[in-house]
């Protein structure tokens, strides 16, 4: 009876020991099998949890690593920092135990793909739409008691409601090119010079993922949009009529139903279904490397990134940085951004006024500096014709002076003018921010980063395909369109060395709080408690400005609030060489002198002021010290007689 009970023990043993053994195995396949699905896929993962190392944010390579980040290619250009599944270099806060923090409800609405689906299932609503039709949106949203807010006849007026067959079925041609995978013949229908895809690095790669970043997600077959049997076809009026359904459910949809949960807000890929070359360009602003700067920050194509992944985004409320939110999430929302619903009217886009919205204020007056340049004056009494195509525009006669769309998206070479929606290959400052390289690989630690020297060395590091001189030699030939190139370069030469200039005032400045913050004299070390206080200070990154204060205490007040002289400081880095900086480069004298580097000088003289009344508070209170020891001592010795 025993030899059985042992044999039996041995026989569940070894049974346990093989069940285990293959659930392992099932495991490690399982998790190759959805690796494997992972590279394959362009999906967005929104909180994800990160298992990869910390990251040098200056270098965007883990932390213990020299080695450059790789050249862009199609398959690691995304991984740079980006939310994709199976991130190789994930944003600054994204180490083993940190993730994406979760929107909260008025953020459902700045993430398009969210809204209706929060909607859902925190309201516990039905879709109000669910299985309508085509034509039951028009008929519907026609009523003026249901169209209060004009959308439907918006819509009517524009060219979606009315769309050439010759334009739409080209579009459409251009799109199917890229989904069959036909890239050079791609750029040659879309009319992409080919002078302008070297320029920028990385718009083929970002080409060969449209299938799977549109086309798959979207669950769209471009066949069954073109044609008399397409559902966008109107037999009555020989034209294409993209209506309500194909951007609220998904382009050619007959009924709503088709896309759970029913209808959803659009997105740049919903646009990117008829508009690929728009959307090509767009996104291959992710590929332009500013080293130090991660790739592709700042720009429109990472605008949401770029604000969740700041530590004042984890340590404040959603609520109050609605504002942040609203321009951020061009990454997502986009195209609407500027070709504002439901007109999607190009004269609109064109207008100085649809980049105001977003680029003014404190810390990037773009709006304001140029709108006090000549340029803005000459604009806003001459009214430019903003229903001309910008490559078809004429200096000095269709425009008096250049808008902001007319610089930053116009591009030359050779005579041939080519306008894209990439508005940063050719920057070089990227509104000025990282003022010293923390690695020294590209400037030394202890001098303002020159990016006429830090980006031809980057690319010669291989940080970068386009250096100084190159970004040059592309906005010299915009300037050109109406100044002598002797004008220009004369201007942008006083305008760079002034930037490195202000950055050294700065550096001083930075030396000074931190030998002030080293010595333990500054007022909240003093008189309060300064412990690890944030995200920032508790995952030990340093995100783009490495100083005591840290960037973050000028959009938040925490209970350890920073000194005033800290505050001081990055009101001067992130606002008044600011000023000076995009009041140079624009040509606005007020913004540049007395809104600009006038304050950096009052700044400079606070600090210079502040150092000393603290250094001589701390002198005071040592002496006082000495005489309280002293008296404690002399009455001890009076007490012992």
């Amino acid at each position: 009876m025993k030899l059985l009970l042992s044999d039996e023990r041995r026989f569940l043993k070894l049974t346990g020991v093989f069940l285990s053994l293959l659930l392992l195995f099932l495991l490690a396949v399982s998790a190759i099998s959805s690796q494997e699905d992972e590279d394959d896929s362009w999906e967005i993962v929104k909180y994800p949890v990160e298992k990869t190392p910390p990251l040098d944010p200056t270098t965007g390579t883990p932390e213990g690593k020299t080695e450059p980040p790789a050249r862009p290619t199609p398959g690691n250009y995304r991984k740079s920092y980006l939310p994709f599944k199976n991130n190789a270099y994930p944003t600054p806060l994204f180490t083993n135990d940190t993730w994406y923090f979760p929107p909260i409800h008025h953020q459902g609405y700045m993430v398009p793909e969210d809204y209706y689906e929060w909607l859902n299932t925190v309201t516990k609503l039905s879709t109000p739409h669910a299985n309508e039709t085509r034509q039951r949106c028009e008929s519907c949203h026609g009523d003026p008691q249901t169209d209060g807010f004009g959308f439907y006849h918006q819509w009517l007026e524009s060219k979606h409601a009315n769309a050439r067959k010759d334009v739409f079925e080209r579009y459409i041609r251009q799109s199917k090119l890229l989904w069959w995978g036909k890239v050079d013949q791609f750029f040659k229908e879309a009319g992409i010079p080919d002078w302008f895809v070297e320029k920028v690095p990385g718009i083929k790669e970002v080409a060969k993922l449209y299938p799977k970043a549109v086309v798959r997600e979207l669950g769209v077959n471009l066949d069954e949009l073109v044609g008399r049997k397409s559902p966008l076809w109107d037999e009555q009026r020989k034209v294409y009529r993209v209506s309500c359904i194909d951007c609220h459910v998904k382009p050619g949809a007959t009924k709503s139903g088709e896309k759970e949960p029913g209808i959803v807000l659009p997105t740049t890929r919903t646009c990117a279904t008829c508009h690929a070359r728009q959307w090509v360009e767009m996104m291959s602003e992710l590929t332009v490397n500013s080293p130090p700067f991660p790739p592709g920050r700042p720009s429109h194509a990472a605008g949401w990134i770029s604000n969740i992944a700041v530590p004042w985004y984890a340590t404040n409320s959603r609520q109050l940085q609605i504002g942040c939110d609203s321009c951020h999430n061009t990454e997502v929302r986009g195209c609407d951004s500027c070709h504002t619903r439901h007109s999607f009217d190009a004269k609109v886009a064109r207008h100085p006024k649809a980049c105001e919205a977003c680029h003014m204020g404190p810390d990037h007056p773009d709006y304001e500096a140029w709108a006090t340049s000549k340029h803005g004056h000459v604009c806003e009494a001459s009214h430019p014709d903003y229903s001309k195509r910008l490559a078809e525009a004429i200096p000095g006669k269709d425009y008096k002076a250049p808008t902001c769309q007319y610089c930053h998206m116009r591009y030359k070479e050779a005579g041939e003018v080519y306008v894209s929606h990439n508005m940063v290959a050719k920057a070089i400052w990227r509104m000025g921010t990282a003022y010293h390289d923390p690695t020294g690989q590209l400037m030394p630690k202890d001098q303002p980063l020159d990016m006429r020297i830090a980006l031809n060395k980057a690319r010669d590091l291989g940080l970068a395909e386009t250096g100084y001189d190159e970004r040059r030699e592309m906005w010299t030939a915009v300037c050109t369109d109406c100044h002598g190139q002797r004008f220009v370069e004369t201007w942008r030469n006083a305008a760079d060395e002034g930037l490195v200039q202000a950055y050294r005032y700065l550096l001083k400045q930075k030396e000074k709080i931190q030998k002030l913050f080293d010595e333990g004299l500054l007022m909240n070390q003093k008189f309060a408690v300064r412990g690890k206080d944030t995200v920032q200070d508790f995952l030990s990154i340093h995100f783009t400005l490495d100083y005591p204060a840290g960037l973050w205490r000028w959009f938040h007040k925490g209970k350890n609030t920073p000194s005033e002289i800290e505050r001081r400081f990055v009101e001067v880095w992130f606002r008044w060489i600011l000023h000076y900086y995009k009041g140079t480069f624009h040509g606005s004298p007020d913004i540049s002198f007395h809104q600009g580097i006038v304050q950096v000088w009052k700044e400079d003289a606070y600090i210079d002021e502040e150092e000393l009344k603290l250094r001589k508070l701390d002198e005071l209170e040592r002496k006082i010290r000495q005489l309280e020891q002293s008296q404690l001592r002399q009455a001890r010795g009076n007490g012992a007689r």
